[in-house]
């Protein structure tokens, strides 16, 4: 049985932060090169010539460091939400469109958690983006847009479009067309206090 499109796009400005994992040995490593280019390992990791430098088959770029990441789209004046179907446009939304506060019924199938990063000791990347910041496509045989769950989260003072879902399985992201606008690199050590 033929199914329908359901597509989604999000466009606007998303915010991720990275948290980057490696070994003491690999560490160890990439301060040595970041040492050549006088950078520190924080500045360097950002700067696509340490990947050249650091001249590993499997690490290319930035993209390619295994990492625990959070994100998505940042609720601002920039935020848009598309939801195609059938090859028509039949919602068009904000984020400020999902939140419920003011509310006396929900309109929408949104979903707040709220974080605020632990910071453990590391490397981070935090990064912001401009764009298409995430196309999403299911076939499915009928639409109903009680079925798609918003899934926002709350963290550093930021509301974000962190997942959408469709009865209750998870959209993949099939593509993105984004323009890194901001990009910052810095390490947390562990610090002893009195």
């Amino acid at each position: 049985m033929l199914k329908n499109k359901l597509k989604i796009n999000l466009f606007g400005e998303a915010w991720i932060l990275k948290r980057i994992s490696i070994s003491n040995e690999q560490k160890n490593h990439w301060e040595k090169i970041a040492l050549k280019m006088n950078q520190s390992l924080c500045k360097a990791i950002i700067d696509p010539y340490f990947y050249y430098l650091l001249n590993e088959g499997a690490i290319e770029s930035m993209n390619d460091l295994v990492s625990i990441k959070i994100g998505g789209l940042i609720n601002n004046q920039k935020n848009q939400i598309e939801i195609w179907y059938k090859n028509r446009k039949v919602q068009k939304l904000k984020i400020n469109d999902l939140l419920e506060e003011l509310l006396l019924f929900p309109l929408y199938n949104t979903s707040v958690s709220r974080t605020n990063p632990d910071y453990e000791t590391g490397i981070y990347i935090e990064q912001k983006e401009i764009g298409l910041i995430g196309s999403y496509e299911i076939r499915t045989n009928n639409f109903n847009i009680n079925n798609l769950e918003f899934q926002l989260l709350k963290v550093d003072g930021m509301i974000i479009l962190k997942n959408l879902k469709y009865q209750n399985q998870n959209l993949k992201r099939i593509k993105n067309d984004t323009l890194i606008t901001f990009q910052n690199g810095f390490e947390v050590s562990n610090s002893i206090q009195d």
